[in-house]
């Protein structure tokens, strides 16, 4: 019986500390949630806060196009609109230009798209990207930070912040990683250009993501397939040989990169 009072004594020890550090933990959980408003990037892969994007996939024509970016407010809900400001943070390597690769975000036209609507949680905004003559050429990057200001006075900084890289030439995606290497072999803009053309597909991050499951983390998702990704590559290199063939038939060498590396899987 003494034992059993002793255990009682311990068990019941055991719950309070156990309930006074769930209710610490709530109560500093109320204290960030009342500490004021707050904004954050929203998504739900890490490889989400760097996009890649290419003019190249779209129509010839296109002079402009819009990637749009999730949002989400942190405390209680607003029962009136309140404005979202961004920024560009300079990287201090080949940063976009505002009004040459970009609308600026200060730009009268996109203030009524910046807006946290009144009692919603999510909102979408747009971030125009401008077809300038020199994406033929290079690539330009935009570090996008959200701005506080006196109503969003906080945010997680990992959330903080997106970075998207755009060109109007075809360049490596950020999902092909060691799993794409692995089955399909080094990157390079004339291989890239050779599988959109004999499969029909883009093989930009979505493709590679979406289809394929490789992520930009070096790893995979639940796409993920690696007898379909085998078959593939397996079915790529059949026809890349005759391909080269074909090539060689007509008096020209086998496909190869500007470099001189010769395309192979």
């Amino acid at each position: 019986m003494k034992n059993n009072t002793k255990l009682f004594k311990l068990n019941y020890f055991a719950f309070v500390v156990i309930v006074a550090v769930a209710l610490g933990a709530c109560e500093n959980d109320l204290e960030v949630f009342n500490a004021g408003n707050g904004l954050n990037f929203y998504y739900t892969n890490e490889s989400d806060t760097l996009l890649h994007y290419s003019f190249v996939y779209g129509s010839s024509t296109a002079t402009e196009d819009t990637v749009w970016l999730d949002i989400e407010t942190i405390g209680p809900l607003s029962n009136q609109d309140q404005q979202i400001t961004l920024e560009q943070v300079q990287t201090g390597t080949d940063d976009a230009v505002a009004g040459t690769h970009y609308v600026a975000f200060d730009s009268n036209s996109l203030q009524s798209y910046y807006m946290a609507p009144a009692n919603k949680s999510k909102v979408s905004v747009p971030v125009i990207l401008l077809r300038d003559a020199s994406l033929k050429q290079s690539s330009v990057n935009l570090l996008i930070r959200i701005k506080y200001d006196d109503y969003f006075k906080l945010g997680d900084p990992d959330r903080r912040s997106v970075q998207i890289v755009f060109t109007d030439k075809l360049s490596k995606p950020g999902n092909w990683a060691i799993y794409c290497n692995y089955f399909f072999g080094t990157y390079g803009p004339v291989k890239h250009q050779w599988l959109i053309d004999q499969t029909s597909n883009k093989w930009d991050d979505e493709y590679l993501y979406n289809v394929l499951g490789f992520t930009s983390s070096n790893g995979i998702n639940s796409n993920y397939n690696a007898e379909y990704c085998s078959y593939l590559s397996q079915a790529l290199s059949i026809q890349l040989a005759e391909y080269n063939t074909i090539r060689l038939g007509q008096g020209l060498e086998v496909l190869k990169e500007e470099d001189g590396t010769i395309v192979s899987f």
